[in-house]
């Protein structure tokens, strides 16, 4: 049986980007108890599937090794962003430097991080992965699912057309 070749990055000013980046999305960051440590990813391809049996779905860049890593982990806290955390969802989307130096956290029912202050969290056990395209797409079966109460009433961070809102 031969591995699934993994897709070449999407272009920049890829004209379906373009057209996609006008449908306004919340911000989230993906975490997962990895080999080495927490692993941790910013995504905003996320949805919920079902309500009976709780399932949600995120797609995560497959040429990333974080989002490889969150994969490989079998389980992923899906932490939600408030407006004021723009700079926290820069941070996990850059490669290379430590993502959790000094940011508060606490694990979760699987372990995966849970982010502190974040406006609410969903942890999640891998149901199935898929590749599709250029990226790999988990469905999650939720274990947990919580409101950050002290930001209840917080706004979210929003990206439309290539910029945070």
């Amino acid at each position: 049986m031969s591995q699934p070749t993994m897709p070449k990055p999407a272009r920049k000013h890829h004209p379906l980007r373009l057209v996609l980046g006008r449908f306004a999305t919340g911000v989230t960051i993906v975490t997962a108890a990895g080999d080495s440590g927490p692993v941790g990813l910013t995504a905003n391809s996320f949805t919920s599937v079902s309500l009976e049996p709780a399932i949600v779905l995120v797609c995560l860049d497959a040429c990333s090794r974080s989002g490889q890593a969150i994969t490989r982990a079998e389980s992923f806290v899906v932490n939600f962003l408030r407006r004021d955390q723009r700079r926290l969802s820069e941070t996990f989307a850059r490669p290379g430097q430590d993502r959790f130096a000094g940011l508060p956290t606490r694990p979760g029912r699987t372990g995966a991080p849970v982010i502190e202050g974040s406006l609410g969290h969903v942890d999640c056990r891998v149901d199935e992965t898929l590749i599709r395209g250029d990226h790999l797409v988990l469905f999650g079966a939720v274990l947990e699912a919580a409101v950050t109460p002290e930001a209840a009433d917080d706004d979210p961070l929003i990206f439309y057309a290539g910029q945070y809102l």
